[in-house]
């Protein structure tokens, strides 16, 4: 998409290490500058809006969407933490990507990017359906995220349940997303995708939960924290309700699964052109 420039590979700064160390900050009290100068991150690139893809394989989709952006480059860290981060161009609309699995990663890149100053962070990624009518392939869209992992009680110590933004999810129509069905409501985050039971996902679906994931609750979590806007659209891998599991494998939910990305992906950038033209004209 667009012309690609020199691909650069990211590094850290360790003068700053030192700096910072010999201070005795700890990482929560890290400032805008500090992360600027120990990533070695332009001011004029902290990205307007950040992507997250939940996944077990960090570098594919690392590599798949960094052809998405021109003039990426790979954001390096001290000792490095973070890995499969880039920033980059999308129709001059300067865009941060990460790979992550889980509560941990999740918390960690939208924290850092929370406080560079990203306005927008938007989950992405697969999850297992609650509901019968819901199948492989379609695509949910998070209203609110049940906490269920263990990140956010660190941001929002009172909530349980935290909320996308209205004006996002009102923007998920089925014109702008292809063919694909799509559903909104109330998800569940979990940290333990190997304890999920029958008795789980049977507890979840009945409290009206119709997706469960890994990240979305805990990616909102910060974005309060932090005042950012938010929106998780994630594909269906697989029914749990239906006795289905991430292990078994047909030909037909597969072409339903990479036809219910590739419209996640579009409409992500279409959202990232949206948010952007709306911050020019206020």
């Amino acid at each position: 998409m667009g012309n690609k420039g020199p691909r650069e590979t990211g590094y850290c700064n360790t003068d700053p290490i030192d700096k910072v160390h010999r201070k005795g900050i700890m990482l929560k009290e890290l400032k805008k500058n500090d992360w600027l100068s120990l990533l070695n991150i332009p001011e004029n690139k902290v990205p307007t809006v950040l992507i997250l893809r939940g996944t077990r394989n960090l570098r594919a989709n690392y590599v798949k969407h960094s052809d998405f952006l021109s003039y990426a480059f790979e954001v390096g860290s001290p000792n490095g933490i973070f890995e499969d981060v880039l920033i980059g161009d999308y129709k001059n609309i300067t865009v941060g990507y990460a790979s992550v699995y889980g509560d941990a990663m999740a918390s960690e890149i939208t924290h850092l990017f929370g406080v560079l100053g990203t306005t927008l962070v938007i989950q992405t990624g697969c999850c297992g359906a609650l509901t019968d009518s819901i199948q492989a392939g379609d695509i949910v869209c998070a209203t609110s995220a049940y906490c269920g992992e263990g990140a956010s009680q660190y941001y929002l110590p009172q909530k349980r349940e935290v909320s996308a933004s209205p004006n996002l999810v009102e923007q998920i129509i089925p014109s702008h997303v292809a063919s694909v069905e799509i559903h909104k409501g109330p998800i569940w985050t979990t940290s333990a995708l190997l304890a999920e039971g029958k008795a789980e996902i049977q507890s979840w679906s009945h409290q009206g939960y119709i997706a469960v994931d890994m990240e979305t609750a805990t990616t909102f979590a910060v974005a309060e924290y932090f005042g950012m806007q938010r929106l998780s659209l994630l594909f269906v891998f697989d029914n749990p309700s239906k006795g289905e599991h991430i292990l078994l494998s047909d030909a037909e939910k597969q072409r339903r699964r990479e036809d219910g990305e590739q419209a996640v992906i579009d409409t992500v950038f279409a959202i990232i052109e949206k948010h952007e033209n709306g911050n020019r004209q206020s």
